[in-house]
């Protein structure tokens, strides 16, 4: 399956917004540009539906669209990618605080833009998967968040393409003056049973890059899969591996961010310099792995680019 869309943000949860933007601040990854525009801006009903839990009846709520809002998240600019952090309290409640209470905070999914919303929706719904969070105005989907958590723990969060204001507040983002010049290139996912996951991966039509390989320095077997240009990496970690302790303690789920960069020794320099802990360098000096993960759970490769 080719997926003609384009990649929007990923989604922290966290119990506390402003200790991950300033911690990402501090050791030089991201810059904290704000919330993100409310889609839409247009006037008119909202809905938001959802499962409290898992099980059982959905519940809506319904509100009035455009004028004045009150955000809750705050965004971190890392390169060209957008971490929507958004706080909720772990505990009973929607999906978003069951993920907390089980894991603390994390990434728990990634979205894009997508042509054809429906369409896109009903496919992953053929496939097994459920329709956990909609949000409509005046009657339109506006975003959809499919359960495809099976293996990996992320979920998928499709919205419609972007209009101009969402597009200009992007870029505006991306042209701030401290952010990093990195372009986004995928997840690390630290699965148990890698044969199973890479089959569900294939089974949901996600693009198989390899066969299951070793990257013996980092302590792992893995295989990559591609969503829209953007790489899902499926990491099974042994007892030495930097993300063994993230499986332990969290199980299945987002452990790593993954940029390409234009002078990796530069960069490993500049955030030494800011107290950033490098855990993993290759032989070839080409990829390594920093420890943010102090707060949030995740930690970030660097990739040099080619």
């Amino acid at each position: 399956m080719t997926f003609d869309w384009e990649f929007n943000h990923l989604g922290m949860m966290v119990i506390d917004r402003d200790e991950i933007l300033t911690h990402y601040q501090s050791i030089g990854l991201g810059i904290s540009v704000g919330p993100q525009p409310l889609l839409p801006y247009t006037e008119g009903e909202g809905e938001i539906t959802f499962f409290r839990e898992l099980e059982g009846d959905p519940i809506s709520h319904k509100y009035k669209t455009g004028g004045v809002h009150n955000f809750k998240d705050g965004q971190s600019q890392i390169g060209n990618c957008q971490l929507e952090i958004y706080p909720m309290k772990p505990g009973p409640g929607m999906f978003i605080s069951r993920y907390l209470e089980k894991k603390g905070d994390g990434i728990n999914h990634i979205a894009f833009n997508t042509n054809d919303i429906e369409k896109d929706t009903q496919y992953f719904i053929d496939r097994g998967c459920e329709l956990v969070f909609n949000v409509t105005t005046n009657g339109k989907t506006i975003e959809n968040y499919i359960d495809t958590r099976l293996h990996g723990d992320l979920m998928i969060s499709l919205r419609p393409s972007a209009d101009d204001w969402e597009k200009s507040w992007r870029k505006n983002n991306e042209s701030h003056p401290m952010v990093n010049d990195w372009s986004f290139l995928g997840l690390g996912i630290c699965v148990d049973d890698l044969e199973s996951a890479s089959d569900y991966y294939s089974h949901l039509g996600y693009s198989q890059l390899n066969e299951i390989n070793d990257r013996k320095e980092w302590g792992i077997a893995y295989q990559d899969y591609s969503v829209s240009k953007i790489i899902l990496e499926l990491m099974k970690a042994e007892e030495s591996s930097i993300y063994s302790n993230s499986l332990k303690q969290r199980g299945e789920g987002v452990a790593e961010l993954i940029f390409e960069v234009s002078d990796l020794n530069i960069e490993i320099d500049r955030l030494v310099g800011k107290g950033a802990e490098i855990l993993q360098i290759s032989d070839d000096n080409k990829m390594a792995s920093m420890g943010s993960g102090a707060k949030g759970n995740i930690l970030t490769r660097l990739v040099q680019k080619t």
